[in-house]
């Protein structure tokens, strides 16, 4: 998203505040918080549409600079992937889909894009069960980015304009908006195992097995508190189901028809018994006095639901079952469990994949919150709204989910966990594809195989060779609020590691789960690389941003109409872009690229990455590690609960070693004794009094 250069039509023709534009041009750095300097003015505060209260820009990203790369080590913010959905197996979950970081890029109108395209990706791995190797193959290319271990939040409003990719009758595709908590990493499924999606809080000895950080467990090492239940939560702003229905789905009321887009809190412990069937609506009955209650299934009452939305027939959740010899993770029997998926369809049209829509999501965390899913619609008559025609400005509260009602059916609690943001588009046999094909078809999803056709979703792979398939966000903004008392739930906070919810000391001492596995890297060394700033090989300064000048707006939103003043002067000062080009041995950055070209990018204050393309942004929150670090020595180490037996053993223990200690004593003082004998003596010995003393045989 592109700023306006015209200061009348992005501020009103105001003179004073066009000076207040131009004077912040260039040098100002933008290295304090994670809130993008580009952002307009206008969107530096929100109001909430539950609460109506105001909240402040915490974050943000406008995608403005273009070429910008996400590569692991190139941007503070995000972290594009390079690897399959799952280490061990492309085929776990049905993902066909490689992740690739070069497939995540920004374009010159200023939007993030994520591509997808035809492309096979083979590599070798060792199966443990038959003892032998294997080549895995993944049959397309795609873009994952996140903001994992880099921003975090708990609460707030999330706002995303995005375009989605691929043509809306056409199945296969599976793009995705969503937020997973810090403690579990997105793809690496060693990470989420007995992590995600627990969101309770209570012991339960039943459940203690299947939770590896359970509120039963006295002590949960690594930093983590005591009789605290944790996991990996996850709220799906949006996923998108595409393909042609023929008509309205099958048990959806109202009638929704695809493509449709899944607004969805995915959360453990679920449901076991009289769970309502897939592809079937839960089964209710209406009251005399109006009301509808469960009549043969358990399932979530109260959801709150209007527009074009249905409950999502089609996905209840997963049951995690015991594992088998040769998964990527282990469950015994006792750690088998059940996950719901609380979700709804929410009808999209064809606008959606054609001009940004904006996305929008209030979250309200921990015991007596809420969350709240909202669109854009179009007002067609008096009466009548419909969303996703491109010309909606009224927001739609498409769904909403109180704490009360997670807590009445399974105890489990509207999320607290500092949580990240993911972007993503998938291609799953499981996901828009056919469920059922004909007698004879070989299912296979490789678009360069003849067999696999009739497997695949009509139109589908000449789609993907003919377009150019992407999804393209606009702009990312998170707020939060100021004020607890204006809002239910906890209080809002920033931070992949605060002190009430810790992750880092967890994620270190478990950095294994958190990393990529032979053969797709045998460099890294921790989980993530450290961001590198410049050392990018260039030919010009042009490409380390030196013709990037944008106004500093958050300089301004801060310095409000006080910093006029300070604007005009500046307006003849020297304007600097992002870097230089300059010759290698100039270069006094720790990272330049292998090849040690000529001519390497240096970066200019407030900017970084390997082409000083993307803004500097500094993680200044409160780190729960970090603070314990600090600490003295002995009070960095884990506090020790022993049992009565074990206190018994040891005083039994100190008991012999003062025993020990008194007769070691007495015959050191018995041979001292001797030995000055012996010297008044003359010096005269014996054998034996040679080998009471030590003197040589």
């Amino acid at each position: 998203m592109q700023e306006s250069s015209s200061c009348t039509q992005r501020h009103g023709g105001a003179f004073a505040k066009c000076l207040l534009v131009l004077g912040a041009l260039g040098q100002q750095g933008a290295s304090a918080g994670f809130v993008d300097k580009d952002t307009p003015l206008d969107k530096r505060t929100t109001t909430s549409l539950i609460d109506g209260s105001v909240y402040h820009l915490v974050m943000s990203d406008e995608f403005n600079v273009p070429n910008r790369t996400f590569t692991d080590g190139h941007d503070p913010m995000w972290t594009a992937l390079d690897k399959p959905d799952d280490d061990a197996s492309a085929a776990g979950g049905g993902s066909q889909q490689f992740y690739n970081s070069s497939y995540v890029t920004t374009t010159e109108d200023g939007m993030l894009k994520i591509s997808t395209k035809i492309g096979t990706t083979s590599w070798n791995r060792y199966d443990i069960v038959k003892k032998r190797w294997k080549t895995e193959h993944a049959y397309y290319n795609s873009g994952m980015v996140q903001s994992w271990e880099k921003f975090c939040f708990t609460g707030g409003i999330v706002e995303v304009d995005v375009i989605l990719p691929g043509d809306p009758f056409i199945g296969g595709l599976w793009p995705a908006i969503w937020m997973l908590g810090n403690l579990g990493r997105a793809t690496y499924e060693a990470s989420t195992n007995n992590i995600w999606p627990w969101s309770f809080d209570t012991c339960d000895r039943k459940l203690q097995p299947a939770q590896t950080i359970s509120a039963c467990n006295a002590e949960n090492h690594f930093g983590m508190h005591p009789y605290q239940g944790r996991g990996a939560t996850e709220i799906d702003l949006i996923e998108i189901m595409t393909g042609d229905s023929n008509g309205p789905l099958p048990s959806t009321d109202p009638p929704i028809t695809l493509p449709y887009a899944d607004m969805t809190l995915q959360v453990a412990p679920g449901v076991t018994k009289n769970r309502p069937q897939s592809g079937a609506p839960p089964i209710f009955e209406s009251r005399m006095d109006g009301h509808k209650e469960l009549l043969a299934n358990k399932w979530y009452e109260g959801l709150i639901m209007h527009g074009n939305t249905s409950i999502n027939p089609f996905f209840y959740g997963t049951y995690l079952a015991e594992t088998k010899p040769g998964e990527p993770v282990t469950r015994g029997k006792k750690q088998a469990f059940q996950a719901d998926a609380v979700g709804v369809a929410h009808q999209l049209t064809p606008a959606h994949f054609n001009i940004t829509h904006t996305f929008r999501l209030e979250w309200q965390p921990g015991p007596g919150g809420r969350i709240d899913w909202f669109s854009m619609g179009h007002r067609i008559n008096e009466t009548f709204s419909m969303e996703g025609d491109g010309l909606g400005t009224d927001w739609v509260h498409a769904y909403g989910i109180k704490d009360e009602i997670l807590k009445k059916t399974m105890g489990s609690q509207i999320p607290i966990e500092p949580t990240y943001l993911i972007f993503n588009t998938a291609v799953s046999s499981t996901w828009g594809f056919p469920y059922v094909v004909p007698d004879g078809c070989e299912k296979c999803y490789d678009c360069n195989d003849p067999k696999c056709e009739c497997a695949l979703g009509p139109g589908f792979c000449k789609m993907m060779r003919e377009q150019d398939v992407a999804m393209y966000i606009d702009s990312v903004r998170v707020y939060q609020s100021r004020d607890p008392s204006a809002h239910v739930g906890a209080n809002h906070t920033l931070g992949c590691d605060p002190p009430e919810y810790p992750t880092r000391g967890w994620i270190k001492g478990h950095s294994y789960q958190y990393m990529r596995n032979a053969p797709f890297s045998y460099d890294d060394k921790e989980p993530l690389r450290k961001v590198q700033r410049g050392g990018g090989k260039c030919r010009s300064h042009a490409d380390c941003g030196a013709n990037l000048k944008s106004p500093n707006l958050t300089a301004i939103f801060e310095g409000g109409e006080n910093s006029e003043a300070e604007s005009k002067r500046s307006l003849s000062s020297e304007v600097k872009g992002h870097g230089m080009c300059v010759k290698a041995s100039e270069f006094k950055g720790m990272y330049t690229t292998r090849d040690r070209p000529p001519y390497v990018c240096s970066c200019n204050p407030g900017y970084t990455g390997p082409h000083c393309l993307a803004q500097d942004h500094i993680d200044d929150t409160e780190s729960a590690y970090e603070n314990r670090m600090s600490e003295n020595l002995f009070m960095s180490i884990p506090q020790a609960r022993a049992s009565p037996f074990m206190i018994i053993v040891l005083a039994g223990c100190l008991v012999a070693a003062f025993v020990y200690s008194c007769y070691d004593t007495n015959q050191r003082k018995k041979a001292l004794a001797e030995a000055k004998e012996l010297s008044k003596s003359g010096g005269k010995t014996t054998r034996e009094h040679r080998m009471v003393t030590g003197t040589s045989i």
